[in-house]
């Protein structure tokens, strides 16, 4: 194992992968004499301020062709020459993202020193390039009402599906994800200068990554050939490298609770919502320094930031029991809105150096610490870091020291024609969760309420944990370009060391009440278990790029290939597994491997630059990370039943579970364990040795993606593109201790309530394991396909118009829609459990639903969501006065899973065992007494559209070199309330708000530039 891991790393770093791939524009073209004859060996040299090395060349191919890539944002002059001809040079060509843009000209023969500079349109068409992209330079991001946080661009790109919704950064740099056309959570994916923040393999992480500082950030949508490893939306941020003077930046912003509105309703308090996110104080102070150490040969660039918020939470308070060993109810204080809280530092230092004409290094150290929730804490709705409905004694730390990025390249333009590139990253290396938080934590058992006034409290006592991650990169290209051909061949070696590892309390237990009583509690075996593993992702890739004419043909493919392994590990001994168990070193039998084809099309419609219609089809797996089933899945410490549930009745009311908790059979007060195998050395769940070795057996998609891009008038274009994505080689996870035989049906009746899909009233059929099967499992992981045709697959369309006037006005937006549909009857038919959670015997994943589901949820469809999204801002001139806005019209997210019972809103009902004993016949197995149903089909229910118009007014202030922007940013400028969180639990807070849109909220910021 470890021989091929090094054989691969060996293999990757000589055949040397793509660092820049992310962040690549490219000049292309043709050259012609005055009788349209083609031009061969003509000089083409690309100039510009963003170069260290001032200027890149190449010579046009036989056909008059050629190609200048792997260049920086900026504005580029470009020059032809060839001895007997004139000189051509064309000036004020803007390169953002990967934007190819076509230069052509036409040569005359006269004299050498004749230089004739030909003025004309910068194009604002790409018509050579199928990829889909969409670009916010660092000059918007400055002049936009902002957040300066990831999280508050990818809110302004219309095709993408953003977790949460944050105004004006006043939850501080949170974690968020973000996809597009239906894709997987793990699919959006942020990078610096195209390396990943993704913590071990996901898209983002805990890592905060600077955007005020950038260049530029660019959104590739779709379209990437063999360099791009996931169909999903790539955010990149390009970082400022410095240059041959000295400039600078000092960005300070503010705001506290005087600065933000009200805009809470009787109507919403009468719904129970008494409270609201309402900012008690926020901050930024952001310096940046850059400029030469030696002229032409070595830039630096270096930032440093400090942030923090303090911010109440809506309809959380403290709690007056907290502490106390004899009190077990949570009892609000409304004297003590809880606060939540962060705090961000990190400094960074980048190195640009021009060692030859030839030879070009980069060197990139970010640090980082954070602390979340480390004063206070609380949360009414769950969707925080940690997760969870939680009391602020109940909410624990969540720490990050160190989180830390690094990144060293090298990038040569070899000859005219090769260039060679390549990079080893560090990162995200992140220490992570929290120490212990309170002092009684490892003594009080952590309790969570399924009913009350905020049902699935948890509270009482905090759970905590410390597990780290470390990701080292090594990637490398070779780029082929002659004009005719873009060529490029690469690879990259991806490698991940995890460690997991969680803290409980003294007694390894928590409880769930129902109002107040006991009816269940859970033991925990994996108190202080290390969780180990080490993961590496393999992958080659070849492509090119064949100009003929005015169509451009892109193909590509890309390898990947698996694999992982797990030193000595134990769980053990505690309280629950007195003896031992231990696990050799060993390896994880992965051996995946993925071939994905990629091809597309981009033709020059009237051959004048100003139309494109592209079309592009590919295949792409779904992202992986080294805690999923490739990898943390296959370790052994973690396919031990390490935790079970066991129905609880507190007859004497002491809070004292009183039977023996070793004893798996009903015992005293408590009743069977929910998996019979806790404890055992035994593995629960297998995997299909056909899903881990092979070939093409990761869950994959076809994405199809259509374009028509159109110039409206110089610098206005409008893009419209249509989209349809295919999911295929499912997993379903058959528990092959039941069959369909071991469910007795039993039928509820929705309640009659105009909350309820047509008013309820309806009759729904459930399934209740038979209680000789109660707590068995032997889950097996394999294909859907084994059981039935399974679907998910998405279609819609967007549209984005993009205006650069030259009149410092600038205009983006669009919208997009689409309709996700999900299909898995013929599979449930076979296997009825995947519809059950597991404490009833089934295997429905909690981030599908924690509640039961009829068999009819079999087909789900989203219907088509539309979000409308945009930005512009203007700057008066002769008064320097800035007027700038976005603007945001999005479908409720909910918790922003990749599916549709995520995304729309659940009824989950806590339903008794006297309300389902007459139709089952008999009590609840395993003496449950209590089972949460759901009431509403996935995708019949959403909330209310969200929508939020940010706004800007600034003052530009110069004195002589320097330019000061003072600024007042209004943040949800309407001061709407819609809800964003709803209670889903059914019962007669359902549909109240959990949560609303905070308040309006002015911040006054400044920018000093020199």
């Amino acid at each position: 194992m470890r021989r091929f891991l090094i054989g691969n790393f060996v293999v990757v770093s000589l055949a040397v992968a793509p660092i820049a791939a992310y962040a690549q524009a490219s000049i292309a073209g043709s050259v012609r004499d005055n009788s349209g004859a083609v031009m061969p060996g003509v000089t083409v040299e690309a100039s510009s301020p963003a170069l260290i090395e001032k200027t890149r060349s190449v010579v046009t191919s036989g056909t008059g062709q050629y190609a200048i890539v792997d260049l920086r944002p900026g504005t580029y002059s470009v020059t032809f020459t060839l001895p007997g001809f004139n000189t051509v040079r064309r000036e004020g060509i803007e390169l953002t993202g990967n934007f190819v843009a076509s230069v052509s000209v036409e040569m005359r023969v006269g004299a050498v020193a004749e230089t004739v500079t030909v003025s004309g349109e910068a194009p604002i068409v790409d018509v050579t390039n199928s990829r889909r992209q969409q670009t916010i330079s660092g000059e918007v991001i400055a002049t936009i009402p902002s957040s300066r946080q990831y999280f508050g661009l990818t809110t302004l790109v219309p095709a993408l599906n953003i977790q949460g919704n944050d105004i004006g950064g006043a939850s501080g740099p949170i974690f968020s994800v973000f996809q597009t056309h239906g894709g997987r959570r793990n699919e959006g994916q942020v990078l610096v200068d195209g390396l990943s923040m993704g913590f071990q393999g996901m898209g983002v992480s805990f890592y905060v990554p600077e955007v005020g500082t950038a260049q530029e950030v660019t959104f590739s949508l779709s379209g990437g050939l063999g360099e791009a490893p996931t169909g999903g939306p790539q955010m990149n941020i390009v970082p400022r490298t410095g240059g041959n003077t000295f400039s600078g930046s000092l960005f300070v912003t503010g705001a506290n609770g005087a600065l933000q509105g009200d805009n809470i309703t009787q109507e919403i308090r009468d719904a129970g919502l008494t409270g609201r996110n309402e900012l008690k104080k926020l901050w930024e102070v952001n310096p940046a320094l850059g400029g030469p150490i030696r002229q032409d040969r070595l830039w630096f660039y270096g930032t440093f930031r400090h942030q923090g918020n303090r911010q109440l939470v809506a309809g959380m308070f403290e709690n007056r029991n907290a502490g106390d060993p004899t009190k077990w109810t949570y009892d609000p204080d409304p004297s003590r809105q809880a606060i939540d809280d962060g705090t961000w530092k990190n400094g960074s230092l980048r190195l640009t150096w021009q060692a030859t004409p030839r030879n070009k290094f980069n060197v990139w150290w970010d640090e980082q610490t954070v602390c979340q929730h480390c004063v206070a804490g609380g949360s009414r709705t769950g969707l925080v870091f940690a997760g969870g409905i939680q009391s602020p004694e109940a909410h624990g730390r969540t720490e990050g020291f160190p989180a830390r990025m690094a990144q060293a390249t090298w990038s040569s333009p070899a000859s005219n024609r090769l260039l060679f590139e390549a990079s080893l990253g560090l990162g995200p290396d992140l220490q992570f969760g929290g120490l212990q938080k309170n002092s009684y934590d490892k003594t009080l058992i952590r309790v969570t309420d399924q009913g009350g006034s905020i049902p699935n409290l948890a509270y009482r006592a905090a759970f905590w944990s410390r597990p780290r991650g470390l990701t080292r990169v090594a990637q490398g290209s070779l780029s082929y370009v002659t004009g005719s051909h873009n060529a490029k061949f690469g690879g990259r070696y991806h490698y991940n060391d995890s460690l997991g590892v969680n803290f409980y309390n003294d007694s390894q237990l928590s409880y769930t009440f129902l109002n107040g009583s006991p009816t269940q509690l859970t033991m925990f075996g994996n108190h202080d278990v290390r969780q180990l593993v080490t993961q590496g992702m393999a992958s080659l890739y070849a492509q090119d790029q064949w100009t003929r004419g005015r169509l451009t043909l892109q193909g590509g493919v890309r390898f990947e290939h698996l694999s992982a392994e797990f030193p000595d590990q134990q769980i053990g001994p505690n309280l629950y597994i007195p003896t031992a168990i231990r696990f050799p070193a060993r390896d994880s039998g992965v051996g995946v491997k993925d071939i994905m084809p990629r091809v597309g099309a981009a033709y020059d419609l009237f051959g004048n630059g100003r139309t494109a219609v592209k079309v592009f089809i590919g295949r792409y797996v779904t992202p992986t990370n080294s805690g999923e089933a490739y990898a943390g899945g296959q370790n052994p410490v973690n396919r031990v039943v390490t935790m079970t549930n066991r129905a609880w009745t507190d007859g004497n009311r002491n809070f004292v579970p009183d039977c023996d908790l070793l004893n798996p059979a009903l015992n005293g007060e408590c009743g069977p364990w929910s998996n019979q195998n806790f404890g055992k050395e035994v593995f629960t769940t297998t995997y299909d040795p056909d899903l881990l070795t092979g070939w093409n057996k990761r869950e994959y998609s076809w994405d199809l993606t259509t374009t028509v891009s159109q110039q409206l008038a110089p610098r206005v274009s409008v893009e419209l593109s249509y989209a349809r994505r295919v999911w295929g080689n499912f997993q379903v996870t058959d528990n092959r201790a039941v069959g369909p035989a071991d469910f007795d049906p039993f039928t509820i009746v929705a309640p009659a309530d105009q909350r309820l899909p047509d008013g309820g009233g309806y009759s729904l059929q459930f399934y209740d394991v038979k209680p000789a099967k109660f707590g068995q499992f032997d889950n097996f992981i394999t294909f859907s396909d084994n059981y039935g045709k399974q679907i998910y697959h998405f279609n819609g369309i967007d549209v984005n118009v993009n205006a650069r006037f030259p009149f410092a006005l600038t205009l983006t937006g669009g919208f997009s829609t689409g309709n996700m549909t999900e299909d898995d009857c013929e599979v449930g038919e076979s296997v009825p459990e995947i519809y059950i959670p597991p404490g009833g015997g089934g295997t429905l994943p909690a981030v599908q639903s924690t509640a039961q589901w009829s068999r009819t949820y079999c087909h789900r469809e989203s219907g088509y969501l539309t979000s409308v999204k945009g930005l512009a801002t203007y700057t008066v001139p002769k008064v320097d006065v800035l007027i700038s806005g976005t603007f945001q019209s999005k479908p409720y997210v909910g918790a922003n899973f990749p599916n549709v019972a995520s995304q729309s809103i659940p009824a989950n009902s806590v339903t008794p065992n006297g309300v389902i004993a007459p139709s089952l016949g008999r009590p609840l197995a395993g003496g449950v007494p209590v089972i949460v149903l759901g009431l509403v089909q996935p995708g019949d229910k959403y909330g209310d559209r969200l929508n939020q118009v940010d706004l800007r007014f600034g003052k530009v202030l110069r004195f002589g070199s320097t330019r000061t922007l003072v600024a007042l940013d209004l943040f949800n400028a309407f001061n709407t309330n819609t809800t964003d969180v709803y209670q889903t639990v059914y019962g007669p807070t359902y549909l109240n708000p959990a949560s609303i849109m905070a308040a309006r909220l002015a911040k006054i910021s400044a920018q000093f530039d020199f």
